[in-house]
């Protein structure tokens, strides 16, 4: 790269001041998100009580902060095994009593359960069925599961952000729930590293944001600074960048021995393309040295331990990024250096 600006790629989204310009914090403008994906599905699940059994099934392959959103409202967890599809296998349902609540994965953006949700309904019409896309935000509203539910912060400059579908109608945060208290140490932390400020001063933020989110055990509301934002937002442009730097992953790694866990599908914009590696970590700490974070999804916890598919992706899966912060000269870098370690 010579002596052109140094290549980070990875890490939380950074926030460039100017999309704050006129926001005002005192302004008296109604908040209708919530904070997080965690949040929105604890407010599904306590829709819930009193119309369905507080039982719900997982899938082993999920983050830990799913399981433990459901253990914060009082519900039974059980867990299923997933098909070499990333999908809930039918047979399963015998294994599901009457009345009970089953949740549905769009893996990475790539895995779509629309099929999977009609013949579960045409099956057992008494299931009622949650789809989680959070890894997803272009497919939410177009999902036919009886709540669909997504999350911006993985996906866009802001630090916080969730909306819901109940049976395709927007499902509000309640009028009494709170604004959460992470995401102003998380926007810190976003308008640091968009100054280019030190690495261990912007992180210090995102690490108190992170902590106070975890400890969070309410259903909480969006900030007014990302409720602003995501008003602001092109939300097509991004896509399309989004999917440009997806397609030339694809084209680049032709003939260069990766393993990507999906095929190239020009219909979806995921939310990065993971691969796998048989010395993931190894490739993964080689990538840091040279500023290139990538993501796992997700590392093997106690939930989740007993599945060996679980634990072979925990093993063996590494994300690429391909988000809109990042040109074609900066995927080039990314894709160089991963083949180069190969």
């Amino acid at each position: 790269m010579g002596n052109r600006e140094i290549i980070k790629i990875g890490g939380e989204f950074e926030i460039n001041s100017e999309l704050l310009n006129e926001f005002d914090i005192q302004s008296d403008v109604e908040v209708r998100l919530f904070s997080t994906g965690r949040s929105a599905l604890m407010a599904i699940l306590l829709d819930l009580k009193g119309i369905k059994k507080n039982k719900i099934h997982l899938p082993y392959y999920i983050c830990h902060t799913v399981v433990e959103a459901c253990f914060k409202v009082g519900y039974e967890v059980v867990f299923y095994e997933l098909t070499d599809q990333f999908l809930f296998p039918l047979e399963y349902l015998e294994d599901i009593n009457f009345n009970e609540v089953l949740l549905s994965v769009n893996y990475f953006g790539f895995v779509n359960d629309n099929e999977l949700i009609f013949k579960i309904r045409s099956l057992r019409s008494d299931i009622l069925i949650i789809s989680d896309q959070v890894q997803s935000i272009w497919t939410v509203s177009d999902s036919i599961a009886d709540y669909a539910f997504t999350s911006y912060r993985k996906h866009l400059s802001v630090t916080d952000g969730a909306i819901v579908y109940k049976n395709n109608k927007k499902f509000s945060v309640q009028d009494d729930a709170e604004i959460n208290f992470f995401a102003q140490y998380k926007l810190i932390g976003a308008l640091l590293k968009n100054l280019n400020i030190t690495d261990r001063t912007y992180l210090s933020y995102f690490e108190m944001g992170e902590q106070l989110l975890y400890k969070e055990g309410k259903i909480s509301k969006c900030s007014k600074a990302s409720n602003y934002i995501l008003a602001k937002l092109d939300f097509k442009k991004i896509q399309f960048k989004r999917k440009m730097n997806y397609k030339f992953v694809y084209e680049y790694a032709k003939e260069k021995n990766i393993k990507f866990l999906f095929d190239y599908d020009n219909s979806i914009t995921p939310l990065c393309v993971p691969i796998m590696l048989n010395n993931r970590n190894k490739v993964r700490k080689d990538l840091m040295g040279q500023n290139i974070f990538l993501p796992v999804h997700w590392p093997i916890s106690k939930f989740s331990a007993p599945s060996s598919f679980a634990k072979y992706l925990a093993e063996n899966e590494l994300s690429l990024v391909i988000d809109q912060r990042y040109s074609e000269e900066q995927i080039t870098y990314q894709m160089d250096h991963l083949i180069k370690y190969l």
